[in-house]
């Protein structure tokens, strides 16, 4: 079936999401999305229409009704924006095959006119498929319940342990229960060589009964209503424990679907926790995230009220910016403007260079709040821009919005070209301010013959803050005379009290 991306779009239009999730959200369709995922920067569910249309031209013309069928994919799609953590889950076959029936089996009767089990069932032409290998049987046992009873009870236990797990879950959950998504990772892996081994053994169990089936076993994403009510012959079995299970290897089941113990509440609950702009932060972080954003507004907002029009810049005005096209922003223009105070433009671009090398772990979350933060003021006000870019083994600038968010790992080095990159993060005609944050040795990836205090003196210069752990004292000789240097390991902290400087300097 071949379906376009009007028809897939106006489908979209009509779902409900926001009675799903308990609020209103918003969601788009993007051409390109290679994944579908919720983006906190935006508050919206991003469904990628690639995998909508990949999955529809793997379904035989005349199987199914084609709204029905984009229905349950998208809201298959959505599972994934509010289920799948955000952490990075590493891909595989097996793991794509589990977090796909993870998601159906906890949302399998939460949506209303979805059915998820058929829409599986048409990818493959209406047929279980034939499992022509271990990886075959793997998918048939965790997608159409089929295997040995001893894989079915490793199925179940993994579909209710980790049925809590959403976007918001971390990679390594230190709690008793062991739920972060690396321990997921680690279930699905034993659970695929008891699948072998079991394959080896009983291969006739992981066919489909009729033997009838053919082809190949489809994956449903690369990542990226059920009518049938009665729980069936699988959930009859898998309650008697055990022992009991595990003595009877051998036992085949007949193919219903798994079911999940967790009630509508729950879910809802579950749901709406997820989708938000700090899942990840504590109480104390959230309350000082809302005084930094109340700070930052009340500089701007007082900046607008004595400069009259300063907040009018609700239309393009200045010249036009083809390095900003080139970066996929959405500021095309820059604004030339005279106001009173040492700010002639009335205008503030601040450029944040922020260490990503994995000692930074801990302060990711609270760094991506502070990110987010900035982003919306950034759409509110057309008098602040700012680029963001993030340094550990590589230099990277954050090319849209939708990047500015971190994940920590490796270790940290400075570009050879790093003061042509400053000087073309400077933009003309406004207030320019850089922060730099080092969290660790910043030239820590370098094993040759180099300069150190050449490398890291580009940072010294006019309008610029570093802040940095004692490790890159090293690299400060001569000592710093232009820029200020602030050598400290509460790094969030700096961060957020120097950005709240440099904005009223801008705009004080």
């Amino acid at each position: 079936m071949e379906l376009t991306f009007a028809k897939c779009e106006s489908i979209v239009k009509t779902l409900p999401v926001g009675f799903y999730t308990g609020r209103r959200i918003d969601i788009t369709l993007d051409k390109d999305a290679r994944t579908s995922f919720y983006d906190p920067m935006d508050d919206k569910i991003v469904v990628s229409y690639p995998i909508i249309a990949m999955r529809m031209e793997q379904t035989p013309d005349g199987t199914c009704d084609e709204e029905e069928a984009v229905r349950s994919m998208l809201y298959h799609e959505v599972s994934h924006a509010i289920l799948t953590p955000a952490s990075e889950m590493q891909n595989s076959f097996q793991l794509n095959c589990m977090e796909d029936e993870r998601i159906e089996t906890v949302l399998r009767h939460y949506y209303h006119g979805v059915n998820f089990r058929k829409q599986l069932l048409d990818v493959h032409g209406g047929k279980i498929p034939q499992a022509q290998d271990a990886q075959g049987a793997f998918f048939n046992a965790v997608r159409f319940g089929l295997g040995t009873g001893k894989v079915q009870t490793e199925v179940n236990r993994i579909l209710k342990k980790y049925a809590k797990m959403n976007r918001a879950t971390r990679r390594w959950e230190n709690s008793r229960e062991s739920f972060g998504a690396g321990y997921y990772e680690d279930d699905v892996d034993n659970l695929w060589d008891l699948v072998r081994k079991e394959y080896k053994a009983h291969p006739e169990e992981f066919q489909p009964r009729d033997g009838t089936g053919e082809g190949k076993p489809q994956e449903m994403d690369k990542m990226g209503t059920s009518n049938s009510t009665g729980k069936g012959q699988f959930a009859k079995k898998a309650s008697r424990g055990n022992d009991e299970a595990n003595a009877d290897e051998a036992e085949s089941y007949k193919g219903e679907p798994h079911e999940c113990e967790l009630n509508p509440d729950e879910i809802k609950k579950m749901v709406g926790a997820s989708l938000g702009s700090h899942v990840d932060l504590n109480e104390a972080q959230v309350a000082k995230l809302a005084e930094f954003q109340k700070t930052v507004e009340m500089i701007i907002g007082n900046f607008n009220k004595k400069n009259k029009g300063g907040s009018g810049i609700n239309t393009y005005s200045g010249v036009f910016n083809p390095r900003a096209v080139m970066r996929k922003d959405y500021r095309f223009f820059e604004r030339a403007m005279t106001t009173q105070g040492n700010n002639k433009f009335g205008t503030c671009h601040l450029n944040l260079i922020i260490d990503s090398s994995g000692s930074f772990r801990e302060n990711v979350p609270l760094t991506n709040g502070i990110l987010a933060v900035l982003s919306e003021i950034e759409r509110k006000n057309r008098n602040f821009s700012m680029d963001v870019a993030f340094i550990n083994h590589e230099f990277h600038l954050c090319e849209s919005v939708r990047e500015r968010k971190m994940i920590a790992n490796g270790g940290n080095d400075i570009p050879d070209d790093m003061k042509d990159i400053l000087m073309k993060l400077q933009k003309s005609q406004t207030c320019n301010y850089n922060i730099i944050l080092f969290d660790g040795d910043a030239i820590c990836n370098r094993y040759d013959n180099y300069d150190g205090n050449k490398l890291f003196g580009v940072f010294d210069m006019k309008q610029t803050t570093l802040i940095t752990d004692p490790d890159n004292e090293q690299y400060m000789n001569p000592p710093f005379t232009a820029a200020k240097v602030v050598v400290t390991q509460n790094y969030t902290e700096e961060l957020i009290d120097h950005i709240i400087h440099a904005l009223t300097i801008a705009f004080g």
